[in-house]
């Protein structure tokens, strides 16, 4: 017997087996199973049910001047009783997000500075439905206890690190916005804050101008406002640019002459491509001084060392060539 008489043989099999089957039967059953299950969720919806909600505390229009003397919780457990739909739709759904608590003005209108009792199941109660019955709540109370502190404006200082690709080199400060900041804290802790520092950090790779928040380094008891801010990092790719400058001598006599070989040097530096046509001779200043000559053994044929004594802060000096002149001291 062939394959295809075998593949026959058990299609007609199955087909028997079907035909045999008591169809009406099985959809009415399944119909009714159906149905059942109908009216047993809408019996489970109908009946009332107890649940945890985790209601989220917001706390709004907090004064910079003041610290609280106790931890202030962050979630309010509430437990309540509603049908199964209810409940259902509270946890499919977030009620108006968290519960606000305006801080402002507790500590305007309440002597005591704690939140509890009616006032306390009102406030819960708005993030309920009508149709929830509060059973529970925890904590039952809130105490905004508070202590008046001291604030200090002190200027940021960015406390890490800026690796360059090579390359490239840093085109100016490094910058923050703001640049300082208000600290707040007990009198002691402010005596020892001369700066505010951010938290350690590290950029690297850095090959273009970048801009990147940066929290405030925390001390336990002070209160940075604001607690972060924007560190600008100016970066430019640099290239390699001579410029000649003539030497001066300070502190020279007025009945004194004096001449260098060469009477000038040329200034090696690294300056970012931006600012490459803005960099001139006049912003250098090479000198020697004369105090430093007048105690050389010999006057009339010495060399000395010269030195860079203005340049642009956002470029990179090399050792000027040459590094040491000859002199010649005449009288006049």
């Amino acid at each position: 017997m062939s394959d295809t008489d075998d593949n026959e043989i058990l299609a007609q099999k199955v087909r028997t087996f079907f035909k045999t089957i008591p169809w009406k039967k099985i959809l009415t059953f399944m119909f009714f199973v159906l149905l059942s299950c109908i009216f047993w969720m809408m019996q489970v919806y109908r009946q009332k049910y107890e649940g945890t909600l985790a209601i989220p505390v917001k706390y709004v229009n907090v004064p910079d001047s003041i610290v609280f003397e106790n931890e202030l919780p962050d979630v309010v457990y509430a437990r309540i009783k509603d049908d199964g739909a209810t409940l259902f739709r509270y946890y499919l759904t977030k009620r108006n997000d968290s519960l606000a608590v305006d801080v402002r003005d507790i500590i305007k209108t309440s002597q005591e500075k704690i939140i509890q009792g009616r006032n306390f199941e009102q406030l819960i109660r708005s993030k309920l439905f009508v149709t929830s019955e509060l059973i529970s709540y925890s904590p039952t109370r809130m105490s905004y206890t508070y202590a008046l502190l001291r604030s200090k404006k002190l200027s940021v200082i960015y406390n890490g690190k800026v690796n360059l690709e090579a390359g490239y080199m840093l085109d100016g400060d490094l910058t923050t916005v703001p640049d300082s900041v208000m600290v707040y804290g007990s009198r002691a802790a402010l005596g020892t804050l001369f700066y505010a520092y951010t938290v350690p950090d590290t950029l690297e790779h850095v090959k273009s101008k970048k801009s990147i928040k940066v929290k405030m380094n925390p001390i336990p008891g002070v209160k940075y406002v604001p607690d972060e801010v924007e560190l600008n990092v100016p970066v430019d790719e640099f290239t390699l640019k001579k410029v000649e400058v003539p030497i001066e001598c300070i502190n020279l006599p007025n009945n004194l002459d004096i001449k260098f070989f060469p009477s000038s040097v040329t200034i090696p530096f690294y300056v970012g491509l931006k600012r490459f046509d803005n960099i001139t001779s006049d912003n250098f200043r090479i000198t020697v001084d004369y105090n430093d000559i007048k105690d050389l053994n010999d006057l009339n044929d010495m060399s000395i060392p010269v030195r860079i004594t203005e340049s642009p802060d956002y470029i990179r000096t090399q050792i000027p060539v040459p590094a040491e002149v000859e002199f010649v001291l005449e009288q006049r």
